[in-house]
């Protein structure tokens, strides 16, 4: 089984497109962690068979919620890849964003060495546009030297760095052998013991299709859920200067209507992909992830197992369970939990 871990706040709407598209995208089973109270989302995905939702929020926490949204998903991501270690069934688990649809040829991951614990897949973010008829079918790939320079030179981006063309992360997103010693974060896999990276191996079949900021809407929506989230959501240092112009954009206490105006201003001068010269240049790729055929469905004693899991986490301390805590008391609250399941 091939399980992908998310933390979600979400619309219904958003969250069917990201779980369709990533069953299409060669995901057996998603576990889904709501960040919030979501009765639409939560109605959409009860009893559905291919997802696992947990409430990851209020008492989950056990009174010491994190903060920041990024410690709660690698909080999340991480205890749900220790603990699914050892069982047969848990091949390879991926970390995935709401606005990421995994794209992953299962075959790559066959062939690999059984030594290989840790991939990771290559991101393709959507060109963006500022009013589109319909979600994005071009993505930008990442380019070579050569490439950037000519963009460079065109003036479609400031400098000749793959920083200055995509708006969201170049380092894709790690996927996990699960295992006791090894925790999955949301851009790398770590050793739970050193505290240290564990090198992952990359693929043309194993990619990632990023929905960043890919239309003025959702970019007015993600930034402000970002900014809601939490003050240890980490930008890179070239996206600070947006966040604080968005932040106090808001704090202007404007009509509705000139703050709308003031952050699609800052969108067109900021995201806005010139897709009409990028085709010409054929620097996009033409991806449908709402066409092909998912993968057969894991047998349901196993995805039985995997839920049973994650109902018994739901009292243990979470803490435990963060890549780099080096908590003792990790592998008896893991055996624990696993104890009769297997």
């Amino acid at each position: 089984m091939i399980i992908s871990a998310s933390t979600v706040k979400d619309s219904r709407e958003n969250v069917e497109k990201f779980v369709r598209r990533n069953l299409l995208g060669g995901i057996d089973h998603l576990v889904l962690f709501l960040d919030a109270p979501l009765p639409d989302v939560e109605d959409l995905l009860e009893g559905h068979p291919d997802v696992t939702y947990v409430r990851a929020h209020g008492d989950w926490w056990g009174g010491e919620t994190p903060e920041g949204l990024n410690t709660r998903q690698i909080n999340n991501a991480a205890l749900i890849s220790r603990l699914a270690a050892g069982f047969p069934w848990a091949e390879w688990m991926f970390m995935l964003d709401g606005d990421e649809v995994a794209r992953i040829d299962p075959g790559v991951l066959g062939r690999l060495a059984p030594g290989t614990r840790a991939v990771r897949l290559l991101p393709m973010e959507a060109a963006s546009r500022l009013h589109p008829e319909s979600d994005p079918t071009l993505f930008k790939r990442l380019l070579d030297d050569d490439e950037l320079q000519l963009l460079h030179i065109l003036g479609l981006i400031e400098e000749p760095k793959q920083r200055s063309y995509f708006r969201g992360h170049m380092s894709g997103k790690p996927g996990v052998r699960p295992s006791s010693d090894l925790a999955l974060g949301v851009h790398h896999v770590v050793d739970t013991g050193s505290g240290e990276r564990v090198p992952s191996v990359s693929d043309p079949g194993l990619k990632l299709l990023h929905y960043e900021s890919h239309n003025g809407d959702e970019f007015v929506r993600k930034w402000m859920a970002l900014l809601s989230s939490g003050d240890d959501v980490r930008q890179h240092h070239k996206r600070a200067p947006l966040a604080r112009s968005i932040a106090a954009v808001l704090a202007l206490g404007l009509p509705e209507d000139d703050t709308a105006a003031l952050l699609e201003l800052l969108y067109e001068r900021t995201a806005l992909d010139d897709v009409e010269t990028l085709s010409r240049l054929r620097l996009l790729v033409e991806v449908h992830p709402d066409q092909g055929e998912r993968r057969p469905r894991p047998p349901e004693a196993e995805i039985g197992q995997l839920r049973e899991l994650l109902r018994r986490a739901h009292d243990a301390p979470k803490r435990v369970f963060r890549p780099r805590s080096q908590d003792k008391r990790a592998p008896k609250v893991i055996e624990r939990l696993q104890k009769g399941i297997r």
